[in-house]
């Protein structure tokens, strides 16, 4: 081999070496970028799902009703009264709501059975009937909605029928227990004095007076499942509010 060809020859490998050099280069640096990716849209897959997942069980301690803010939240609405009840709480006997109501969300406080038992004392109205019609409403459920949607809180009252009587009274919100029990109690008061007895009263109350005159009275129907129920009830809690 002459001289000038061993030249070229050895041109030609270093040249070889060094494409291979740049081949092996190029490959480690793509490896390490691709690493570098992978590890990095792994990291934002493992982000993504924590979020997911701690949404999805913050959902379902919001739905389920087991956040701890909950009840306090729910029951504020009895901090807004007064305390000061004077001379007219006299006589007044706590009153145990019977089992399987509170379960179910029935609440009744002292606060709210004190303000209930004055209020009646004021409007002549009895407390053990008004106590007895808030557990057939609404079950001891100061939020409770009824009739979808057209009826509120405890006495479950109809605002549509009822807002003449709602200003009258400066009752806004129906959904608040006090408001709600001050409308109940002075429909009740009106009825009964309209219609001269507790059983009528009621008849009136569930059905409206019109309805009542149509479907009941005017069929001779004056003791039915409703008032004949919370007749009853009411005896039985004027007898234990006596021992």
């Amino acid at each position: 081999m002459t001289r000038g060809r061993r030249e070229r020859h050895k041109r030609t490998c270093r040249r070889l070496i060094l494409a291979f050099l740049v081949v092996i280069v190029a490959i480690i640096a793509t490896a390490a970028v691709k690493g570098n990716t992978g590890q990095q849209e792994g990291q934002e897959r493992a982000e993504i799902v924590e979020t997911e997942v701690r949404f999805e069980a913050e959902k379902r301690v919001e739905t389920s009703g087991i956040s701890k803010a909950a009840p306090t939240d729910r029951y504020a609405v009895f901090d807004s009264m007064s305390r000061d009840w004077g001379d007219e709480a006299e006589g007044f006997v706590f009153y145990e709501i019977p089992p399987g109501y509170e379960e179910n969300g029935g609440y009744f406080p002292e606060i709210m059975q004190i303000y209930t038992y004055c209020l009646c004392k004021q409007e002549g109205v009895s407390y053990p009937l008004i106590v007895a019609m808030i557990e057939r409403e609404s079950g001891y459920r100061f939020d409770c909605i009824g009739d979808d949607g057209g009826s509120s809180g405890y006495m479950q009252i109809m605002e549509v029928y009822h807002a003449d009587r709602m200003e009258e009274l400066n009752c806004t919100d129906l959904m608040n227990p006090y408001q709600n029990v001050r409308v109940g109690i002075s429909l009740m008061k009106d009825l009964i004095e309209k219609y001269g007895t507790v059983q009528d009263a009621l008849a009136a109350y569930n059905y409206g007076e019109t309805g009542a005159r149509r479907h009941l009275w005017s069929k001779g129907i004056y003791v039915y499942e409703y008032n004949e129920g919370i007749m009853r009830w009411m005896r039985e809690i004027e007898e234990e509010l006596r021992e």
